[in-house]
């Protein structure tokens, strides 16, 4: 008989196992030298390779969706039941089923244009003698009304706008005297007490679920890997207060100006606001664990 060639093994990788092999689980005695920043850059190259080997990212196409304002607890019950008996009518092929689901269906459309008729008939009411509430509410009602992307500014014009408004409001209050304030005494960063990795753990599980943009990984993720990586993350917390360097990475913001309120112009700077900024999940970290610790370093 001939040789027969051997097979090479199937190996099953699963995201939690290669987290474990990586740098983030090992010997962390070999990072304590290195600085926040690199200890940020290290976080971010592990999970990125790790992400793009388990779940790369895809595009998508988004299809822009008329408003839909008047929908509301209603709606979304009708909706619900009305998915609850398709699945129903799926799983059993029941004629009987079949018959509640075009009730359903045919109940959630009727409901659906009773409160689209109510609320724009409503709108129109409350905007009697105002021609510009009357057009914005038929923009709204034909589904194209104005979004605050379609602000034909740059970031570089809000920045300098809402600089300039710092600017003009520190101005006017030069001539203000003054304050004395005492000062006292307080501790710095490097007399802290190392963030332990039960408190890091406590303070992520806590956390909201919620991601931003800017996040290495999504929030969730974190929260399920929190055994792998609170080791690390306590490293990283720890280095950066005791340093008093704050990276670089988690410094970056993406701030969204919204209009002040609908039916403003959208070519007038003065009539934007600023949006609370959306951050690194990271800084929620740093909060936590400066209010647990009432922000004295030393506790």
């Amino acid at each position: 008989m001939g040789h027969q060639p051997s097979v090479a093994p199937t190996i099953t990788r699963r995201f939690a196992s290669d987290l474990a092999a990586s740098e983030l689980c090992a010997d962390l005695d070999a990072l304590s030298d290195l600085p926040a920043d690199d200890l940020v850059q290290l976080y971010r190259d592990v999970l990125t390779g790790l992400l793009d080997m388990h779940c790369p990212a895809v595009k998508v196409r988004r299809r822009p969706k008329k408003a839909t304002p008047w929908f509301d607890a209603d709606c979304r019950a009708a909706r619900r039941c009305t998915r609850a008996a398709d699945r129903r009518f799926r799983r059993s092929r029941r004629r009987a089923d079949k018959l509640e689901w075009d009730k359903r269906m045919k109940s959630m459309r009727s409901l659906y244009a009773d409160k689209h008729n109510r609320y724009w008939r409503n709108e129109i009411r409350v905007n009697k003698g105002n021609t510009r509430g009357l057009w914005r509410t038929l923009h709204g009602a034909l589904g194209d009304s104005a979004r605050d992307d379609d602000s034909p500014f740059r970031a570089d014009d809000f920045a300098k706008y809402f600089k300039d408004k710092v600017d003009s409001v520190g101005a006017s209050a030069a001539a203000t005297p003054l304050c004395d304030v005492p000062r006292r005494v307080t501790s710095s960063l490097a007399d802290s007490a190392a963030v332990t990795v039960d408190e890091v753990a406590k303070l992520i599980s806590s956390a909201p679920n919620k991601t931003c943009q800017l996040d290495i990984a999504p929030t969730w993720l974190v929260k399920d890997m929190i055994g792998l990586l609170s080791l690390f993350i306590a490293l990283l917390i720890s280095k950066s207060l005791t340093t008093g360097c704050f990276p670089g990475e988690f410094k970056e913001a993406i701030v969204r100006p919204l209009l002040k309120r609908d039916g403003l112009d959208l070519t007038d700077l003065k009539n934007y606001t600023g949006q609370f900024p959306t951050c690194h999940s990271f800084l929620s970290y740093w909060r936590g664990w400066f209010n647990s610790s009432s922000g004295t370093p030393g506790r």
